[in-house]
């Protein structure tokens, strides 16, 4: 996994916890910067989710001054190389996504057939789009789990393809016919789960099994199994665990860790979660 962070310029210190990362791409929150900020040319894509009450944005650059009225939950675009000044009215609150210009490239070209030399990143400001802002706070949601990065990604993918989908070139952006998987490409990944569950598995991990790209792979997945793989993952880690509560005296961190779960306290966090019980009185209860 390639680690990418980008950055912007901010004239006084920001409240921000520390970036999260992912496959060419990063996650930050920010608030009470300052409101008048100097952006400088950038090497990657950047998405901002708007939080807090709505908010007036004022943005310089390139010839031109536009201002906007930005809803709580509205999102920016802004394409790499772009420089702007920016002034805002009203609560400093918002979330980055920085994303390198070939991963957009490349999602666009393996989902859309389209050359990656014509894509484009389109810029707006301002734009509502609650499928956009309810990815993006899943993503947030998610930060510091142990798998967030599993689901991060699946999110993620969703969002860029929500974005070259609904963009001002979204005319041209089709997505292709239904994708599937075959029973035994199924079984592969099925058993590559199983045979793996204490490791960290990776969505790239997965679409290589299936032969699939990742974009194209959680895609057919979904379609086939009715579950996006981090779902369906999430599933054989606790049917593991349920198996060695049952026929095993391991302690219950030890069949935490066996299972595939970072820590003890979020193995119970889950398994309560699904199952109802904590894994304690699930094992004195299967054993009568």
């Amino acid at each position: 996994m390639t680690r990418y962070s980008g950055a912007m310029a901010f004239d006084e210190a920001t409240h921000c916890p520390e970036p999260a990362y992912l496959d060419r791409a990063s996650l930050q929150s920010w608030s009470d910067t300052n409101p008048d900020m100097r952006q400088p040319a950038l090497d990657h894509h950047l998405i901002i989710l708007h939080q807090g009450s709505p908010k007036r944005i004022e943005r310089t650059g390139g010839g031109a001054r536009r201002i906007v009225d930005a809803l709580d939950g509205a999102s920016t675009t802004v394409e790499s190389g772009s420089i702007y000044r920016w002034q805002t009215q009203g609560p400093i609150a918002f979330a980055h996504l920085y994303i390198a210009p070939d991963r957009f490239a490349d999602m666009v070209a393996e989902n859309f057939d389209r050359d990656p030399r014509s894509v484009g990143f389109a810029e707006a400001i301002g734009r509502p789009d609650p499928h956009v802002a309810r990815l993006f706070e899943l993503m947030l949601a998610s930060r510091g789990q142990p798998e967030w990065e599993t689901v991060a990604e699946f999110y993620l993918d969703a969002l860029l393809i929500r974005l070259a989908t609904t963009s001002t070139n979204g005319a041209a952006f089709r997505m292709p016919s239904r994708l599937t998987l075959t029973r035994p490409t199924i079984s592969r990944v099925r058993d590559y789960m199983r045979g793996n569950l204490a490791e960290r598995i990776s969505l790239s991990d997965l679409a290589q099994i299936a032969g699939y790209s990742r974009y194209h792979f959680v895609r057919a997945f979904r379609e086939s199994t009715g579950l996006p793989p981090y779902a369906y993952l999430l599933n054989e880690r606790l049917r593991a665990a349920k198996h060695l509560l049952q026929h095993s005296d391991a302690p219950i961190a030890e069949i935490a860790q066996k299972s595939g779960f970072a820590t003890h306290a979020h193995f119970s966090a889950r398994f309560r979660e699904r199952m109802g019980v904590t894994p304690a009185e699930y094992r004195r209860r299967a054993r009568g």
